[in-house]
Order: structure tokens, then C-alpha cells, then sequence
């Protein structure tokens, strides 16, 4: 009888482990811009997102030398549901978050809970129009961090970096 109990309540802490440990907090999308690598990576590691590659293929050039992190330890997209490039160069740091619908699981509940995070807790900027992504931006600050919401496609993605990249990353379009 003893083993069953231990038995059972080891598969509930893995179970649980597994369904919790794969979820981007807010208190990661606050406080990314204050970490160095090593912070970033042991950060992400507990969330059981993992390091893929160090320097990681995109089309977006501010973020050109950004490793790659995902929660599919192959860094295979369809699996993963959360990619994240990390670019910090110097004292210019850029996080982008991926949010995609993989074959095990669907993102959509814990991108609403930290989206509705960032409404309450961050400064809502004026949205505007991304000439490259073609999409709505919406913007928010705190402090001396800018964080970025849109879909590229039917993907959320959250852009967070230490200085202001409306330009240079989103393209914006003149009004």
C-alpha cells in the first residue's frame, strides 16, 4: 500500500511538473531585460525551455544574432508551443516570444493570462500598424522597457527590449 501511495503521488509531481514547467510567467517577460545570458538560459531552463541554438536563423535583422530557445528540446516548431530569441548585444537587449499551437499542447490560455498581466500592469502606449508584419502593434512601457504585442499570422507574439525598436523592428507605417 505504501509503494502505490508513492507511486501515485510521483506521477501527480511529474504530471504537474510537466504542465507547469512549460508556461512563460510574466515575472520572465518583466524582469528579461535586467538578466545577462547565463540569467536568461537558467531562467528559461526552469520553465523547461531550453537553448537550441546559439545563433539562430530569422528575418527580423535586430535579432540576427539571437539564440534560440524553445520548449521542444529538438527545437522542432511544430511540437514546441513557446519559442524565444534572445538578443543581447552590448546593452541593447531584445526578447522575442513565439506562441505557437503544437501537437501536444495549446498556448492560448497562458498568452491570454500574461496578456491580461500586461494590460493591468504596464502603461498602454497609442497602438500603431507594422508595414512588415502588415498586423496592429499594441505597445506598452514600464520604466525604461517597451513591450510589444501582435500576430504574425495567427501566432502571438510578445517583443520585450530596453529601448525603443518601433522603427527598426515593426516598420511602421505613415499615417
Amino acid at each position: 500500500m505504501k509503494n502505490k501511495i508513492i507511486l501515485l503521488a510521483l506521477v501527480s509531481f511529474f504530471l504537474m511538473n510537466k504542465s507547469f514547467g512549460q508556461l512563460m510567467t510574466m515575472g520572465f517577460i518583466k524582469n528579461c531585460m535586467s538578466y545577462a545570458r547565463t540569467t536568461v538560459t537558467d531562467e528559461l531552463k526552469k520553465k523547461q525551455i531550453f537553448m537550441i541554438d546559439r545563433k539562430a536563423p530569422t528575418p527580423n535583422k535586430l535579432l540576427q544574432d539571437a539564440v534560440y530557445y524553445s520548449n521542444d528540446k529538438g527545437g522542432d516548431s511544430i511540437k514546441g508551443e513557446i519559442r524565444v530569441l534572445s538578443s543581447i548585444i552590448g546593452s541593447k537587449q531584445i526578447t522575442e516570444i513565439t506562441y505557437i499551437t503544437g501537437l501536444d499542447n495549446d498556448y492560448s490560455k497562458n498568452y491570454n493570462d500574461v496578456y491580461n498581466q500586461m494590460v493591468s500592469f504596464f502603461h498602454t502606449e497609442k497602438p500603431f500598424k507594422s508595414g512588415k508584419y502588415k498586423t496592429d502593434v499594441l505597445k506598452f512601457t514600464n520604466d525604461k522597457s517597451y513591450y510589444y504585442v501582435y500576430k504574425n499570422g495567427s501566432r502571438p507574439v510578445i517583443v520585450i527590449s530596453n529601448y525603443k525598436i518601433d522603427d527598426e523592428y515593426f516598420a511602421i507605417l505613415p499615417k
